[in-house]
């Protein structure tokens, strides 16, 4: 079992244990009237792990030996406003790192750092919102752009041809996202999350010598919801 899975679980079983603990046992009515509430907004955290979905290296030589690593760290920012019980949108900033990558040709080493960084705009819907519950499903799809960036830290090169693909650079790239999870109810005013989201991203021109750059991501999320009217 690998380390994104072992992740995973261990952050399910967290969620369960808060929705089947006394904290998480809350008024039902001040619950289902939180959940009713058309008129506030949530602002948030999430902290999770990006897995690699995507390709290998672009350049077609059999003598590069490339290391990328399939999972790293993961972090998001996101404010959300419900306009129905059911419906929410959401404006989101990660940072996502692919990690450390290592290219080695003949004597030629080239070591470097890979973040991504999207800006996302959603729908998160859920299904549930009028049970009287204090978890609840949803779903999410939306689109944005995304920034990535290799910094290279070391280079050993000895014939510059392939330092054009290793050098310092930004690409961008337009994408559409869909996900899902589950909120979780702590108090009146807080909140858990457990997320999960899909994001196909593609650079025209690569980084590292890599142009798909897929991933999953899975995080916890804490929300502290404000603007809250009271009916």
């Amino acid at each position: 079992m690998n380390v994104f899975v072992c992740t995973v679980v261990i952050w399910i079983a967290v969620l369960f244990a808060f929705a089947i603990s006394p904290v998480s046992a809350l008024d039902k009515e001040v619950v289902h009237e939180r959940r009713l509430d058309a008129d506030y907004s949530m602002v948030g955290v999430r902290l999770g792990i990006w897995s690699d979905q995507g390709g290998n290296i672009i350049i077609n030589d059999n003598d590069i030996d490339a290391d990328f690593p399939s999972t790293s760290f993961f972090s998001e920012l996101f404010y959300a406003h419900r306009f129905t019980p059911a419906v929410m949108g959401e404006l989101s900033l990660g940072v996502g790192s692919r990690g450390e990558a290592t290219i080695r040709w003949f004597d030629d080493e080239y070591i470097g750092n890979i973040n991504l960084y999207p800006l996302l705009v959603q729908l998160k819907v859920t299904p549930l919102s009028g049970k009287t519950l204090s978890f609840h499903p949803y779903v999410t799809v939306g689109g944005g752009v995304v920034f990535g960036r290799y910094t290279p830290q070391v280079i050993r090169s000895l014939d510059p041809y392939y330092d054009q693909y290793f050098i310092e650079k930004t690409e961008t790239d337009f994408l559409a996202t869909v996900g899902g999870g589950v909120d979780l109810a702590v108090a009146e005013q807080f909140g858990l999350n457990l997320s999960v989201k899909y994001y196909p991203i593609t650079f025209t021109d690569g980084l590292a010598g890599v142009k798909d750059y897929s991933g999953l991501s899975v995080g916890i999320g804490f929300s502290y919801h404000v603007f809250k009217h009271a009916k």
